[in-house]
């Protein structure tokens, strides 16, 4: 399955962009509510084609150390042909099972793939590893959750990727290691935060 989904987004990554129609206050409140600095060692996982990158380089700082993980081949070729500061460093890994060294992250932003994730125990089992203790984790969807179950329901290969209520969320990842900060479930924006 997990091939499969790689496939989808591969197929995907060139219109990406041009599908985007978030607009930049919305980045710009994932990369706020993420608490973001210059000494901040960041990771953008499931970075896609590093939409991103711009609002969390202008919050934490364009000289602050940025990671971006996807494992869709050619969504990371596309984010290295946007020619992004050396400081932004790029992987083709499955946020599963990383090559990062413990607590190596002081912020991990999972911006529209949560969803996605295959086995989600794995991946948050990692995503705890490779934070630092009283890193922040955020989780966000700046369409909203409602927009994101719709239109994942018209794919039979992502149709069950939904995002859950903040309560049932809250509740599936505490017990990772994670204490929850805060969430916003409004009908245009989703955004859940976590600390460690």
């Amino acid at each position: 399955m997990a091939e499969n989904k790689q496939a989808f987004f591969n197929k995907l990554a060139d219109g990406w962009d041009a599908c985007d129609t978030v607009p930049e206050w919305k980045y710009r409140k994932i990369a706020s509510e993420a608490l973001l600095n210059p000494r901040h060692k960041i990771l953008d996982a499931g970075c896609g084609t590093g939409v991103l990158i711009p609002y969390i380089l202008e919050a934490a700082g364009k000289e602050s150390p940025v990671f971006a993980v996807d494992y869709s081949q050619k969504m990371i070729e596309n984010l290295r042909e946007k020619n992004f500061p050396a400081n932004v460093q790029s992987f083709v890994m499955n946020i599963q099972k990383t090559d990062f060294d413990n607590c190596f992250f002081d912020r991990i932003i999972v911006n529209s793939c949560y969803p996605h994730f295959e086995e989600k125990p794995s991946a948050l089992k990692e995503l705890h590893r490779i934070l630092k203790k009283n890193g922040i984790l955020t989780i966000s969807h700046p369409t909203g959750r409602e927009h994101v179950n719709r239109l994942h329901k018209t794919h039979s290969l992502i149709e069950e990727d939904v995002i859950d209520e903040i309560p049932r969320m809250k509740e599936f990842i505490e017990p990772y290691g994670f204490k929850f900060i805060k969430g916003i479930d409004e009908p245009d924006f989703f955004l859940i935060s976590f600390t460690k």
